[in-house]
């Protein structure tokens, strides 16, 4: 995923966050390698099954972010924020 396919600048993370389905599944870790005004690039355990929609957790001080996935290459997720 190195194209930048976003309209926002990106900026390096590298950053360790937890997802959290829908479902009420327990939080997954995933590598949140950037992160823009619109989204972000995440990297999860290959045996991670990630929904299309969940929320996005990155610090403790950051409110949690709903995130919709728009692209999927192996274990890397590109994902927009929305609301």
């Amino acid at each position: 995923m190195s194209d930048n396919r976003r309209n926002t600048p990106r900026k390096d993370a590298f950053q360790v966050a937890s997802l959290f389905a829908e479902s009420g599944a327990d939080a997954q870790e995933c590598l949140v390698w950037d992160v823009s005004a619109t989204g972000a690039q995440l990297e999860l355990a290959p045996e991670v099954v990630v929904p299309d929609r969940f929320t996005l957790q990155v610090t403790a001080y950051e409110p949690p972010r709903r995130c919709r996935v728009v692209r999927r290459e192996g274990r890397r997720l590109g994902v927009c924020f929305e609301g």
